[in-house]
């Protein structure tokens, strides 16, 4: 077994496979040990899942989800030491390690230093000869490089421990904004006396532009006309603001003078309303930077405008089919640099940086969830940024470490930093997410059905009962829960706040099928256990599994080939999945006549295959994979939702007839719904906006 080593605050005995913090001892198994070993032997090197396998698991078949079991039980423990960070995720290369460590000498000694002992006596002992003095001589031509190293190394770790200890947390809020209703976007004009910011009036349908003093003046309202206005961004001279308008299915980025007349608003070049919303920053000069989506199935990209030459440059091109792309961007006080969110299979986010001269981007780091927070510090050294638990981070651009700032106990929504201080805008408030559902008829009324102070999504009906599977965040962690006549108890009990963005029960209802990016799992409902069907291997995903109307297999898509298609996968067997379609495939569901409907990713509409002679139709085209949770095969037809411009629509088709009908609109910007087995109720998630409010955080010592 290893020596004992310091590791940051810690220190780690490996041969009791014990981590002490002061006077906390904690004990891990000694698989996670040797992991830890093997970081701690190769300090601030990036280790890939590869060479774990082969330095610690000794070449063992083993798959991914085992190693992550490991690395989250390690930084479970190391996560009792809040100060540091200890290990993070480089993306798509393995872990890193970022403190120090200080390997000891036990006290009944070890072969190195016996050695070491050994050595500088027969040193001392030689005698000086000519000889002696070239070996000297060239042993000081070697070791010179290595002690510059030493003391390269030595104080690029006191700097970094300088700088981390130098970053201060935030000690003081203080509120801003007065208005009642929602508040969004804050953004501070150049010389950091004023905040615009977009706000919604609990009894107006629009967000509208407001500019206000941090002084306390009263807020004055900028734009007046119909759409949401949103996203307001300061020109370099501070007279003016630039700003995206959403209205009737219509984007346009727009400009508005603080001098002229309220409500004067010009269009500067339009952009597209594709279900997220769109960005805009304003850079030197006349340049202007942007998000857009040139359709529903197109991923976010980041784009540069010139205001002089009307020129549009795309400078990043995130991958198509993979996620939503870059959703979020922040620019750097130098105007040099942009940082942006890129959204990773639509629960994940990894965070970046382009450099606007060289356009090349570097990976900083990953957040679990959908995190579109970012802001620099006003001297470009540290960017905010906003974890799962809404507490604030900084993270380091040169010496890479994480260290929290604020300990929060608020929903956060978007974070701004003051130009030439350390100071933020924070947006907080509560909104929640509760499943609520209705009569299929038109004029059922909604009505709240599983309640909770958490989120609580993807609600699932039962076949065989009124039984209802969702996803709730209410125990802490990302679960399963079911709600059975009335009584609402947690199915799963996973530890690594995994996301499952679907589920779906067995035709009999005893089991309930989930997939989680590689992964297919089968749940008894019963024993609370699960066990994996399926497992595929990165960077391949797996996605929107399904039931075959016999509960023997399942069908789900994944993009193992490099377009996303269909695999059909038996239960019961190690065989391979199979692949069913062979020009795109996604969300596969089954009708009750054992037909397959589907989505394509690149294209609208829903498809019919007969899985005989594997002939396909084309039935609908009103609707994209975007509402892929709201597809249900049921009786003679199947349920879907027809997006249109300003409103989606719940719809029927029938086979028989091969006619549409609309049923009623839909509101909610979560496209998840669920269809009962009788045709009689509908769930869905539905977003609560409550109160939300600006308030500004500051260091005072």
């Amino acid at each position: 077994m290893s020596r004992p080593f310091t590791l940051g605050a810690w220190q780690v005995s490996p041969d009791q496979n014990k981590l002490s913090l002061g006077d906390q001892d904690f004990f891990v198994e000694p698989l996670a040990m040797a992991v830890l070993v093997y970081f701690a032997e190769n300090p601030e090197q990036v280790v890939s899942l590869e060479e774990l396998i082969e330095h610690v698991w000794k070449g063992r078949i083993v798959g991914d989800h085992a190693i992550y079991r490991i690395i989250n039980q390690i930084r479970k423990i190391l996560g009792e030491d809040q100060d540091n960070a200890y290990i993070t995720t480089i993306r798509k290369k393995g872990y890193q390690l970022v403190q120090p460590v200080k390997w000891r000498t036990s006290q009944t000694g070890s072969p190195a230093a016996t050695e070491q002992s050994t050595t500088n006596s027969n040193k001392f002992s030689a005698p000086k000869t000519g000889r002696t003095r070239s070996t000297k001589f060239l042993s000081l031509v070697v070791g010179l490089p290595l002690l510059v190293a030493a003391f390269w190394i030595g104080s690029h770790y006191v700097t970094k421990s300088v700088s981390y200890r130098a970053m201060q947390t935030f000690n003081h809020i203080k509120p801003f904004s007065v208005l009642i209703g929602q508040e969004e976007d804050a953004a501070y004009s150049p010389d950091g006396r004023y905040i615009a910011y977009a706000h919604r009036s609990k009894d107006k349908p629009f967000f509208k532009l407001y500019v206000q003093s941090v002084d306390g003046e009263s807020p004055r309202q900028l734009t007046q006309l119909a759409g949401n206005d949103t996203s307001p961004s300061w020109s370099p001279d501070g007279t003016s603001l630039v700003f995206v308008r959403h209205h009737e299915g219509q984007c346009q980025i727009m400009q508005i003078a603080l001098s002229g007349a309220e409500g004067n608003a010009s269009p500067i070049l339009d952009c597209h309303a594709s279900g997220l919303p769109n960005e805009v920053i304003w850079g030197r000069g006349e340049h202007i930077y942007y998000t857009d989506s040139l359709s529903a199935v197109d991923p976010y990209k980041i784009y540069k405008y010139s205001t002089k030459t009307s020129k549009r440059e795309q400078l990043t091109n995130p991958e198509s089919g993979k996620s939503k792309g870059d959703i979020h961007i922040a620019l750097s006080n130098d105007n040099r640099t942009l940082a942006f969110s890129r959204d990773l299979n639509w629960g994940n986010t990894e965070v970046n940086i382009l450099d606007l001269e060289t356009l090349e981007v570097t990976p900083l780091f990953n957040l679990n969830g959908w995190r579109k927070a970012l802001a620099w510090s006003y001297d470009d050294k540290f960017l905010y940024y906003i974890d799962t638990n809404d507490d604030i981070y900084a993270y380091s651009i040169q010496h890479k470490f994480h260290k929290q700032v604020l300990s929060n106990t608020d929903t956060l929504h978007a974070i701004s930093a003051h130009p030439s201080a350390d100071k933020l805008a924070i947006m907080t408030g509560e909104t929640g997410v509760d499943i609520w559902g209705r009569t299929m008829d038109a004029t059922g009324s909604e009505l709240p059905v599983i309640q909770s102070s958490e989120i609580d999504l993807y609600p699932e009906f039962a076949n065989q009962s009124d039984d209802i599977a969702f996803m709730s965040l209410r125990s802490g962690q990302p679960q399963i829960w079911i709600r059975s006549q009335d009584r609402e108890y947690q199915l799963s009990q996973f530890t690594d706040g995994r996301l499952i963005p679907r589920l779906r029960w067995s035709p009999d209802d005893r089991t309930i099928l989930a997939t989680t990016d590689t992964e297919a799992y089968v749940f008894d409902v019963a024993s609370k256990t699960y066990k994996t069907i399926w497992q595929g291997s990165k960077p391949a995903r797996i996605e929107t599994a399904s039931w075959a109307l016999d509960g023997k297999s399942i069908y789900f898509s994944s993009d193992l080939d490099g377009d996303w298609q269909i695999y059909q996968k038996y239960l019961g067997n190690d065989d391979p999945p199979v692949k069913i379609t062979e020009r795109g495939g996604y969300a596969p569901e089954i009708t009750t006549s054992g037909h397959m409907l589907f989505y394509k990713y690149h294209q609208n509409g829903i498809w019919k295959m007969n899985l005989t002679d594997k002939s396909v139709q084309k039935l609908v085209n009103d609707t994209n994979i975007y509402a892929y949770d709201a597809l249900y095969a049921r009786g003679n037809g199947f349920y879907y939702l027809s997006v249109g411009k300003d409103v989606n629509t719940l719809t029927y088709f029938d086979f028989g007839t091969g006619e549409r009908q609309a049923l009623f609109p839909i509101l909610n910007p979560l496209l998840d719904y669920t269809i009962s087995a009788n045709q009689k109720r509908v769930l869905f998630p539905k977003f609560l906006n409550e109160e939300t409010e600006i308030k500004i955080l500051e260091k005072r010592h």
